[in-house]
């Protein structure tokens, strides 16, 4: 039905149409950057300061730190037999602070960054640019030398999103705020099935096991879709014709009364 459609529009259409999404997925790319940056700023840091300045200092006061003015985050725990304490700082974004930042879900030893949101608006941004592209200036052509570098260099970028950039942002994210290594168990094995030892399976297999299902997938995917887009240079797809029925409730036949 999609290959039909698109087919059958003419080229100003079809150049409409593929402008359109890939000014809104350039928009979508610009916004996913955007709140990602300034999402990963942490919202606090920690700094050292001397006793007698950290001394009756709260949380909210504004103190002098590096010739700069900066608000406490946190009262510090003083402790008089320490030359420096510890200082929990905000830190401050110039124009952008009201964006979210830290964790969206948060556990005792893990945490969901805001930035993750970011990165998945990005990547919808660039998949509608692609396809934009594709659709304004490949779909419905001859296909030339020219366009057939064209047409590789698409293809290459989407392979190096899918199999490269997807799966290397995978890996930050769970072995960085997911947390998800060796040394963390995510549930164990009912101790029958394996003869009565203490048996568990770690976050970081299952970091593993989404990481070759997802390459697996996303393989089977692009052989899919490859497969699928050759019949754009085939005869154009049958239209399943509806029949008519009689009142009845029966399919009425060509030449019958």
């Amino acid at each position: 039905m999609v290959q039909r459609k698109l087919r059958q529009m003419s080229g100003k259409e079809r150049a409409l149409v593929g402008w359109a999404l890939f000014i809104l997925g350039l928009g979508a790319l610009v916004v996913g950057i955007w709140f990602n940056h300034y999402s990963n700023f942490p919202s606090f840091e920690t700094v050292t300061i001397a006793v007698d300045e950290a001394s009756g200092v709260r949380a909210g006061d504004r103190i002098m730190f590096e010739r700069e003015m900066r608000t406490v985050a946190r009262t510090p725990a003083v402790d008089p037999s320490l030359p420096q304490v510890p200082v929990d700082m905000m830190v401050e974004i110039d124009n952008f602070g009201w964006l979210p930042r830290d964790c969206m879900i948060q556990g005792s030893d893990w945490c969901l960054p805001w930035s993750t949101l970011g990165h998945l608006v990005a990547f919808g941004g660039s998949q509608l640019m692609l396809l934009g592209v594709a659709i304004a200036v490949i779909l419905g052509r001859r296909m030339t030398w020219s366009m057939a570098a064209l047409a590789a260099f698409l293809a290459m970028l989407e392979l190096v999103l899918l199999l490269g950039t997807v799966a290397s942002e995978w890996l930050n994210l769970a072995q960085g705020p997911l947390n998800w290594t060796e040394q963390n168990d995510a549930f164990g094995i009912w101790a029958p099935l394996v003869l009565g030892n203490q048996v568990g399976v770690s976050w970081g297999a299952i970091k593993d096991f989404v990481s070759i299902n997802y390459n697996m997938g996303a393989l089977t995917f692009i052989i899919l879709f490859a497969r699928w887009i050759q019949g754009f240079g085939g005869p154009m797809p049958q239209e399943k014709q509806s029949q008519t029925v009689s009142p009845y409730g029966r399919p009425l036949v060509k030449g019958a009364e």
